[in-house]
């Protein structure tokens, strides 16, 4: 193979390598593959007097930065923290969605649900509602046009 040859195809490599390379780059940090249902977390009136609450307000701060991966791992932290903690589920369950991660995202609602039910937090339980409602309204969109787009066999 020619020297020239041999450097046209390394070339071609190393491009197609740094595009598939910063794709899963982009993807991991939050800012690939998502469509922002859920605008903004479900915040805490608390003070940041424990290590939990204070790894659930840095992942609000990146969730409301649009760093829903980097949220996730936050909430995962005062999850592990604090089992108990409602609202890391929930907006762990609202990152997921906007990463269109749905099943992840409803099995985190559900969890922020019960722990919501345990403490007798009705409005809460009803933002889950809204919440799996708009997951589900994305669903069946998204369903829909799938079906328009994919040729009928008969």
């Amino acid at each position: 193979m020619e020297t020239g040859n041999l450097l046209a195809v390394l070339s071609v490599v190393t491009i197609v390598a740094g595009v598939g390379i910063g794709s899963m780059v982009w993807a991991y940090v939050g800012a690939g593959s998502q469509e922002v249902l859920f605008k903004d977390p479900i915040l805490v009136d608390l003070l940041p007097t424990t290590a939990a609450i204070n790894a659930l307000q840095q992942g609000c701060l990146e969730y409301q930065a649009g760093q829903y991966q980097r949220a996730i791992d936050s909430f995962n932290q005062a999850i592990l923290l604090d089992p108990a903690c409602a609202e890391a589920f929930h907006n762990r369950g609202l990152s997921w969605a906007n990463l269109r991660r749905d099943d992840d995202a409803t099995l985190n609602l559900v969890k922020a649900s019960e722990l919501y039910l345990a403490r007798s937090d009705r409005p809460s339980v009803e933002i889950i509602k809204q919440n799996l409602t708009a997951l589900k309204a994305r669903k069946v969109a998204r369903e829909t046009a799938k079906s328009k787009k994919s040729p009928k066999v008969g």
